[in-house]
C-alpha cells in the first residue's frame, strides 16, 4: 500500500513539475502523440503551434457542445488546447479545392468532412481568401480528420504558442 501511494505521489510530482516547465502532453491523434514543450518564441510557417479557441471564434459553442477537444483549464473556455501546423500566415493566398488546400504554392491534400463521427453537420469556417493581417492558418498535415482551420476558421496569430516536439511516436 505505501509503494503505491509512493509511486501515485511521485508521478504526481513528475506530472505537475512537468506542467510548470511548459511540458505538455498530447494524447490525441492530431499530431504525433507525445510529450511537447511550449517556446517562448512566435511560431513560423511550418512550426507547430498550440492555441485556444477564441471565445470570439463562432465554433467555440459548438466544439463544447459536442465535446471535441475535452477539458481543461489551460484555455479561458475549459477546452483543451490544440495543437497543429501554422501553414498560413498574414499576407498568404488560401484556396480551397475540392480535394487539397493550396497556400501560395504549397497543396495539402486535405478535404473537409461535412459530418462528424456521430453523423452531426460540420461547418466549414475556411474559404478562399488572403489571410488578413493578425489571422493564422492552423492545420493538421498529420490526420487527415483533425479539427483545424477547415472547421473553425483563422485563428488569431497573437494567440499561438510555438511548440516543439521532445518524445513522440505513433
Amino acid at each position: 500500500m505505501r509503494v503505491t501511494l509512493f509511486i501515485v505521489c511521485g508521478i504526481a510530482l513528475l506530472l505537475t513539475t512537468a506542467f510548470h516547465l511548459d511540458y505538455r502532453l498530447n494524447l490525441t491523434h492530431s499530431e504525433p502523440i507525445g510529450l511537447y514543450k511550449l517556446e517562448n518564441e512566435t511560431p513560423t510557417r511550418g512550426d507547430l503551434a498550440s492555441f485556444c479557441l477564441s471565445p470570439e471564434n463562432e465554433y467555440l459553442e459548438l466544439s463544447l457542445s459536442r465535446t471535441y477537444l475535452g477539458t481543461s483549464l489551460l484555455c479561458p473556455s475549459g477546452q483543451k488546447p490544440l495543437v497543429k501546423e501554422l501553414v498560413g500566415t498574414a499576407g498568404d493566398v488560401v484556396t480551397v479545392h475540392s480535394n487539397t488546400i493550396q497556400v501560395n504554392t504549397t497543396y495539402y491534400r486535405l478535404t473537409a468532412r461535412t459530418h462528424d463521427s456521430k453523423g452531426r453537420s460540420l461547418p466549414h469556417k475556411l474559404h478562399s481568401a488572403v489571410i488578413p493581417k493578425g489571422k493564422a492558418l492552423l492545420l493538421s498535415t498529420h490526420h487527415q480528420d483533425s479539427f483545424d482551420s477547415r472547421y473553425f476558421g483563422l485563428v488569431d496569430a497573437a494567440a499561438l504558442h510555438k511548440v516543439t516536439p521532445i518524445f513522440t511516436f505513433n
